[in-house]
């Protein structure tokens, strides 16, 4: 049975949708601000997701990136509602030709079907009169993308947040492009962050900082613990303890060797 949650923020409408409720990121967040819809929910819960945008009219639905809990219910919704789907130019072709899913994303959250989108404008208008201003942020994925409105002070972060302190990194993720974005958005006025697996988070630039600064130590202490001729899986289990269950059930395509990896990948000299 799908998990729905409401939450409110000022004039932000949000429900949260999963088929489990394990920890915040086995459930996903679908926003809506006006007729404007954030993200989609999980592919195998479009019975709820559809239920829930069916209350009210839609004009269009922004995407954060292409992975399958944000886009998962894109092409339902733009037959049903004949929408435009907006994505960075870098989805565009995942979610138009589909793109590979390990077993666990399968079982947590379905196949997307694909669909064809449109490409990201520079602003977009919502139906309640504000201006999302989508900023460029890989390194969770290279078609990340974050909203930023302004005048509100609000970011919907997709997935750039999700922990001040992450043990876990993704086998695909960018590290280097990750620091690097999150050096963006901590130069950007806001308040309020809209987090796809959070929630609402205050203080979020503050936050955003935290995690950059994080990041920025921790590949300082696995380079030097590397130069010192310790092995990554030593390196990590010093570091974060042992493998834990999303480790296991992934196969390592989330596990916190891959974060000690990509410290050891992560060019020093492009952040300050």
């Amino acid at each position: 049975m799908a998990l729905c949650k409401r939450m409110d923020y000022d004039e932000v409408e949000g429900a949260r949708f999963g088929r489990f409720n394990l920890a915040d990121n086995s459930t996903a967040i679908v926003y809506r601000i006006g007729d404007t819809i954030i993200d989609t929910g999980p592919p195998n819960q479009w019975a709820a997701v559809k239920n829930y945008l069916s209350e009210k009219p839609i004009r269009q639905v922004i995407l954060t990136h292409h992975h399958e809990d944000h886009s998962g219910n894109a092409a339902p919704i733009s037959r049903r509602f004949q929408v435009p789907v907006y994505i960075d130019t870098k989805g565009i072709r995942p979610v138009s030709s589909g793109f590979p899913l390990k077993p666990y994303q399968r079982f947590f959250w379905g196949r997307p079907r694909p669909f064809t989108p449109q490409t990201m404008p520079e602003t977009i208008r919502t139906g309640r009169g504000h201006t999302l201003v989508p900023i460029s942020t890989p390194g969770h994925a290279p078609d990340h993308v974050c909203l930023l409105e302004p005048d509100r002070k609000w970011l919907f972060s997709g997935d750039l947040f999700l922990a001040t302190r992450p043990k876990l990194f993704r086998a695909d993720e960018d590290l280097e492009g990750e620091i690097q974005s999150l050096m963006k958005i901590a130069a950007c006025d806001f308040n309020i962050l809209f987090c796809a697996h959070k929630g609402v988070v205050q203080n979020g630039r503050d936050r955003i900082r935290e995690k950059r600064d994080y990041f920025v130590e921790l590949v300082d202490t696995v380079k030097k613990m590397h130069a010192q001729g310790q092995s990554v899986k030593d390196i990590t289990r010093q570091v974060f303890g042992r493998k834990n269950f999303i480790g296991k059930i992934s196969f390592n395509h989330i596990c916190s060797e891959n974060l000690i990896r990509q410290c050891l990948a992560v060019d020093e000299g492009k952040y300050p």
